[in-house]
């Protein structure tokens, strides 16, 4: 097929082919042979962009499916396209795993490395390590070795098969897209072995495919033998030769990428293909919106709520059709009765607590005609009541953030609040905290529920009594109040905190040590007790002799108040 006017593509090549001699030529640095990294990654951008277009493509089959369901049609009529996609998905996978596997085979020939880095379920590989880590950019041996031999006229049979099976994937799909059976008939299509005989093979096809077809197949138009110009003299090579023969390992890598993104390319035309072959009325729709919605609108502790968050779509310039029914009108729809409101929307009352049922159907056009949607709806209507609890304690500690919830019975979290008289209150996320001051005995937290139109009202007032934080116990180490611990733990321990027991609720409670001091009975030197509560090297001298004494640390502290205490910790060492 050498000779006459020279395609896009074909002028490419030759340009590419004149490239590369004129470089192994001048035998250029690696800079500039890695400049073929940089094209290959553009062109496998470009593929994946292609591809997770044709990802959306395939994807649109199923919304397609979606639709006729929801029309009551025949998901069949989209299924036989869809299966055509899925083969045409199928077949592209194993081409461009394929050509993938090929060029990996080309790299580990240099590299001495598998070069894969991805497979699909099915096994075909889908992406392989970036080529800027290929070591030998420059070697040529490789791709003219595997794919081309000894003689550029008559290229191993490697090299021919790679162009051959983009071909038979080219054949294969196009008779995908052309062979199927209408009311209106039965089309064919098989595909020619010179495209010069395309005109003919494409007269049984439906006449309405033959320009997409026809399309499809130049898309993937290979050469057998091509023409190129070196110093202003043709010459006629076969294609493998045109492509790999003294090429280095990265140009020829990038010669495969190319080919991969006519594949891919190719694979968008055949699926935008057959997704126009289905004729599927969608409904008219002018406005998207968000739609979160359950079944009741009120549950107790413990329970759960299924909430069923979706895309509501709809016709704005269409008023709203809508009948419906309530608690005892459910079960006769005779007694049903319209929307007022143009969008459709329903006001429910809460006038009597406890459990309501709705239900009714929204018309919605399908093909020009109104039919009817079902739909229903729960809600409770509670008795409003308030509840104070506090997790750590029915008390208020004075200098302390006491944490304090409050729930409303028939109110949700957002329109409750909470306020105080004898304490500060503050929120502090689905939480508050409750502070109050010095020389306060008692306080009173209240519960206050917003309502839907404006206002709120007391759903009650709770009284707390104010006490100051518990003394907290000192610890050198682990070591507390009144034990007996051998002189080796005594030794061991080398720091002393204060913190409350397991009999003080309270868990978020911290307390730093200033200072302090630490005498040993029988010992006259003193050690101290350091700002943190770590001891000094007389301290520690005079605690390894107390065996069989007595111990006392008293320490200085400041808790959440700020307020500066003492306490002690004595102990005896066996």
């Amino acid at each position: 097929m050498a000779g006459g006017k020279e395609t896009p593509r074909q002028k490419m090549i030759g340009m590419m082919y004149l490239v590369l001699t004129a470089l192994l030529a001048l035998n250029v640095s690696k800079e500039i042979i890695a400049a073929f990294v940089t094209l290959s990654n553009k062109l496998d951008k470009s593929a994946t962009i292609i591809a997770n277009n044709n990802e959306g493509n395939y994807a649109a089959f199923d919304k397609k499916i979606t639709t006729v369901k929801a029309q009551g049609g025949d998901v069949n009529s989209v299924k036989v396209w869809q299966d055509r996609a899925l083969k045409v998905k199928d077949e592209t996978a194993k081409i461009v795993g394929f050509l993938l596997g090929e060029c990996n085979d080309m790299i580990k020939e240099v590299e001495g490395v598998d070069w894969v880095e991805e497979k699909d379920k099915a096994g075909n590989i889908t992406t392989l390590k970036p080529f800027s880590e290929i070591q030998t950019m420059d070697d040529y041996d490789a791709p003219t070795r595997l794919f081309i031999g000894g003689d550029p006229l008559k290229p191993v049979q490697r090299g021919l098969d790679m162009r051959k099976k983009v071909v038979e994937y080219r054949n294969t799909v196009a008779s995908i897209m052309a062979t199927y059976e209408t009311p209106k008939g039965k089309y064919t299509f098989k595909a020619p072995e010179d495209l010069k005989d395309l005109k003919a093979a494409l007269k049984t096809c439906n006449p309405d495919d033959t320009m997409q077809i026809a399309a499809f197949m130049r898309s993937l138009d290979l050469e057998e033998q091509i023409t190129i110009k070196v110093h202003g003299e043709e010459e006629v090579l076969p294609w493998p030769s045109v492509m790999f023969d003294h090429a280095p390992i990265v140009a020829a890598a990038a010669m495969i990428t190319a080919l991969k993104l006519d594949v891919k390319n190719s694979e968008s035309m055949a699926t935008e293909f057959l997704l126009a072959k289905v004729d599927v009325q969608e409904f008219d729709f002018n406005k998207i919106e968000p739609l979160a919605f359950a079944s009741t609108g009120y549950i107790n502790q413990g329970d759960s709520l299924n909430l069923r968050v979706m895309i509501a779509a709809y016709d704005s310039t269409e008023v709203t059709n809508v009948r419906w029914g309530q608690d005892a009108d459910t079960a006769n729809n005779d007694n049903w009765k319209p929307a007022t409101n143009p969008d459709g929307s329903i006001s429910l009352r809460g006038d009597q607590a406890g459990m309501h049922k709705i239900k009714g159907v929204i018309m919605v056009k399908q093909r020009g005609v109104d039919v009817p949607k079902p739909w229903s709806f729960e809600y409770t209507v509670g008795q409003p009541m308030g509840v104070v609890a506090l997790p750590e304690m029915r008390v208020l500690y004075r200098g302390y953030d006491n944490i304090v919830e409050g729930t409303a019975s028939g109110f949700p979290p957002d329109r409750v609040t909470l306020s105080g008289s004898g304490c500060s209150i503050s929120r502090r996320g689905a939480q508050y905290v409750a502070t109050v001051g010095a020389g306060t005995r008692e306080a009173s937290i209240s519960v206050n529920g917003q309502k839907e139109g404006g206002g709120s009202v007391n759903l009650g007032t709770f009284k707390f009594k104010v006490k100051g934080l518990p003394t907290p116990d000192v610890y050198l180490g682990g070591i507390s109040n009144g034990q007996s611990p051998g002189l080796s733990a005594v030794r061991s321990s080398t720091r002393v905190s204060c913190r409350y027991d397991e009999s003080v609720p309270l868990t978020n409670v911290s307390f730093s040590i200033t200072g302090g001091d630490v005498s040993v009975d029988g010992i006259l030197k003193k050690g101290k007790v350091g700002s943190g509560g770590t001891l000094d090297a007389a301290a520690t001298q005079i605690l390894a002799q107390s065996a069989g004494k007595q111990v006392t640390i008293m320490v200085n502290y400041k808790g959440p108040d700020n307020v500066s205490k003492r306490s002690a910790l004595v102990f005896t060492t066996r």
